[in-house]
């Protein structure tokens, strides 16, 4: 074998190993690269999975703070309404002419006695400025004997009567001041399910 030959064959055994060398290399490199780019793909996919879900919590606390202040905004709304409505009424309670303010009394007293339905005598209290007008009252429904006395009650009650059993043992009031509050109260209700959803 000439040294031509044989440096021939040395040249192609080395290039065989040589590529062999190199392909094992590429295929390692590949593995790498392949195991690298999964790597990055799982860390952006865990990235993209943080910025998410810090998204989604700050989007929630955003619409969470959102309802907070509307929820402020009905309740303020609700009360203002409920406000300007007490005043309306106070106001129109205020301007009620005595013709009107004594039909209303005979009609409280009237409500109360009937559902009292008793033989006992009866206190009547009413504020100041309605004495007379319940005296009228009771001597046109002719029941002047069933009254035991009449009471002088706060001012801040605006009107209407209470009226209580002889022996104390049961009262009602028909105040203006608590009709009011009761029919506020229901006004409240119906705002918060009809007007506001809840």
């Amino acid at each position: 074998m000439s040294f031509e030959t044989l440096r021939e064959e040395i040249l192609k055994k080395a290039r065989t190993k040589a590529d062999a060398i190199i392909k094992h290399a590429e295929e390692e490199a590949k593995k790498v690269l392949d195991e690298a780019m999964r790597e990055y793909m799982r860390r952006c996919e865990l990235a993209r999975e943080s910025e998410l879900r810090e998204l989604r919590e700050e989007l929630s606390k955003k619409l969470s703070e959102k309802n907070l202040e509307i929820s402020i905004r009905f309740l303020n709304l609700k009360n203002e309404l409920i406000k300007e409505l007490r005043e309306e009424i106070l106001r129109k309670i205020n301007e009620t002419s005595n013709s009107e303010r004594k039909n209303s009394l005979k009609k409280l007293i009237t409500e109360c006695l009937d559902e009292l339905r008793t033989a006992q005598k009866v206190s009547l209290g009413v504020v100041e400025k309605d004495i007379p007008l319940v005296k009228e009252v009771l001597r046109e429904l002719g029941i002047e004997d069933k009254v035991k006395e009449i009471k002088t009650i706060p001012s801040e009650l605006m009107g209407g009567v209470l009226i209580e059993l002889e022996d104390g043992s049961l009262g009602l009031d028909n105040t203006y001041a608590t009709r009011l509050e009761r029919t506020l109260s229901l006004i409240y209700k119906k705002l918060n399910e009809e007007v506001f959803g809840g």
